[in-house]
């Protein structure tokens, strides 16, 4: 192999790390998006879910009668 075909190897080479670096790191800020927006969803739902209204009669509601 001569000197010109090594460069070019090895430039090919430190060109296609970089780029897997680069993809890489879009993918984790990606995730960290994701996880971001899960929890903020999971954090919308439980403070917008109804409080259990308490009765005079706890029971109420609590069982269903079912007959075939």
């Amino acid at each position: 192999m001569d000197v010109a075909s090594m460069a070019s190897f090895s430039t090919q080479l430190s060109q296609s790390r970089l780029q897997e670096q680069v993809q890489i790191s879009v993918l984790k800020s990606a995730q960290d998006m994701a996880q971001a927006g899960a929890l903020q969803l999971l954090e919308s739902v439980t403070a917008s879910a109804p409080v259990m209204a308490t009765s005079a009669n706890p029971n109420i509601g609590r069982r269903i009668d079912i007959r075939v």
